[in-house]
């Protein structure tokens, strides 16, 4: 009779302990963390279990109204999984007791194409539209991505010219890659431009890129005039962009943080 009732005594302690730590405010846990130089946290509350966040920056990235939600399914894998929504997308992390590596899928931001051309200097020209960031894979050790595979989506891409915008579709950039460089092919999505491209960027910088155009006799008058003005002609209705060199630092860090 006394053997089962330590039993149960034991038990009942470990459901508390257990109990208490879920519980614990998130706020007492992030002291024992380390996180990512780039990754900052504000407006953070909750508990292990689930909570919500004013904001997580990533490389000056804004993640805002961010809410997260433990996923007990990753137990028996021995990992820690969260679902974690926000006002741009959502994405499915994992953290692998084992190795300490982390994995997340099915990661989806969408922002305005003026947030991300304010990264990329001296353009010619000012686009519009929003840009659409859909990342099948990316594992992380030591807090930096070690691969990654996914699909960068340019929907509405236009041009603002003085005032007046040009919509000339959707396009999608395809890239996989790791730590020493990206790979990555450009393809209309059934637009006004008949594109077909490849490149590839490299750790300290290097780049190039190949990009053929294809147009028919109605392309607008305004998108002739910008396609004359960064690409080279190469026949009646074709343009090609063929460029390489060296991205600027704080450009290469954002890519290869």
């Amino acid at each position: 009779m006394l053997g089962k009732l330590w039993k149960f005594t034991l038990f009942f302690l470990l459901c508390l302990i257990v109990a208490l730590l879920f519980n614990l405010p998130i706020q007492q846990v992030l002291p024992h963390v380390t996180l990512p130089p780039t990754v900052r946290l504000a407006g953070i509350d909750g508990t292990i279990l689930g909570g919500k966040a004013r904001e997580i920056r990533i490389n000056e990235f804004p993640f805002q109204n961010v809410s997260y939600s433990y996923q007990p399914s990753c137990i028996p894998l021995l990992k820690v999984c969260y679902r974690i929504d926000y006002d741009q997308g959502r994405l499915q992390a994992a953290y692998d007791l084992l190795n300490g590596d982390t994995e997340i899928n099915d990661l989806r931001i969408v922002y305005p194409v003026s947030e991300v051309v304010a990264y990329v200097p001296n353009l010619l020209v000012n686009p519009t539209g929003r840009v659409e960031l859909l990342v099948d894979e990316v594992s992380m050790i030591a807090g930096r991505p070690a691969t990654l595979a996914g699909k960068l989506v340019w929907r509405d891409l236009g041009i603002d010219n003085d005032g007046v915008r040009i919509n000339i579709g959707d396009y999608e950039l395809d890239f996989v890659g790791d730590t020493s460089a990206y790979d990555f092919e450009l393809r209309d999505r059934d637009a006004t431009l008949d594109v077909d491209g490849e490149g590839k960027v490299s750790a300290n910088g290097d780049y190039s890129f190949d990009i053929r155009i294809l147009t028919d006799g109605n392309l607008d008058s305004n998108v002739r005039y910008v396609l004359n003005l960064v690409a080279k002609k190469t026949g009646p209705s074709s343009f090609r962009i063929e460029q390489s060199g060296r991205l600027p630092p704080r450009v290469r860090s954002r890519i290869f943080p």
